[in-house]
């Protein structure tokens, strides 16, 4: 039987339904006023287009969208689709690049992942809060540059380009924050 709740409770990270799609809580404020209902505003992203929308949700009643998440790692890019597999299965699932538009550049060769499904739908990826991924390369350090927090631009092994230190080399492995892109440290 189906979860139904109201807007008002929902918080970062629920899944529900909504107008045929299926929507993950980003983000969610709730404003009450002395004369009125409350207001919620929520960030949410569409899991079947993966678009990032702002919905207004005052007196909605939502229905929970129960989504499965499986435990996989990535394995290899066939051209078309991304191919990931269990570990204690075995099994094999494809997904399409297309549907892994931002995922796409955090992913490499043995990354682990959460696969998301409602029902036999394949939604997508949730990927971990930060990935350890490899330089493939990096601009020249400026000499004799003094000032703190002095930047270069790199490439990661995905394509992805980011900021990082002065002192980051070619060819090493950096930690990436998953949410926004950026670099957060070496790794260990």
């Amino acid at each position: 039987m189906a979860t139904i709740f109201q807007a008002k409770d929902l918080r970062s990270g629920h899944t529900f339904l909504y107008k045929g799609n299926i929507y993950q809580v980003i983000e969610n404020s709730f404003n009450k006023t002395a004369m009125r209902e409350g207001i919620v505003k929520c960030k949410v992203k569409n899991l079947r287009t993966g678009s990032i929308t702002t919905e207004v949700l005052t007196g909605e009643k939502l229905e929970q969208a129960p989504i499965e998440t499986i435990r996989m790692v990535f394995s290899y890019d066939d051209g078309t689709n991304f191919v990931f597999m269990n570990n204690e299965t075995f099994e094999q699932i494809e997904l399409p690049k297309t549907k892994l538009e931002w995922e796409k550049n955090f992913i490499t060769e043995g990354t682990e992942v959460s696969i998301m499904r409602y029902g036999d739908e394949l939604l997508g990826v949730s990927l971990p809060d930060q990935v350890a991924i490899e330089i493939k390369e990096a601009e020249e350090a400026v000499q004799g540059n003094t000032v703190q927090n002095i930047t270069k631009k790199a490439w990661l092994v995905t394509g992805w380009e980011i900021l990082v230190p002065q002192f980051i080399k070619s060819g090493e492995t950096v930690l990436i924050r998953t949410s926004d892109g950026q670099y957060v440290g070496r790794a260990k």
